[in-house]
């Protein structure tokens, strides 16, 4: 089994474009055949509120579990220091970083 792919809670949270985030998913299952889990790493405080706010957003369908850094989950990690946010802009960028 493949290992997931990690968003940080902060390169995902406005300003990321939602529509941006959600062809991230998209594109890798149906054009690239990738069956990763997406997941998402947050502090432990903040699990309720990304929660709440992947339901809101629909996110939720393609984020399939939410972790915390002290659980210390093995996958490819896309922080804020590789990217300051998702946008149809560096879209292809985030696509090629995680599946090169």
């Amino acid at each position: 089994m493949s290992k997931p792919i990690i968003f940080y809670e902060g390169i995902i949270t406005p300003p990321s474009e939602i529509g941006a985030i959600r062809n991230i998913f998209v594109y890798a299952e149906v054009f690239l055949k990738r069956q990763e889990d997406f997941l998402l790493e947050t502090e432990k405080d903040n699990k309720d509120i990304y929660y709440d706010w992947l339901k809101r957003t629909y996110l939720i369908d393609y984020i399939t579990e939410i972790v915390t850094i002290e659980e210390q989950v093995l996958g490819r990690r896309i922080t804020e220091a590789e990217f300051d946010r998702v946008t149809f802009n560096n879209f292809q960028h985030i696509i090629n970083s995680l599946f090169d």
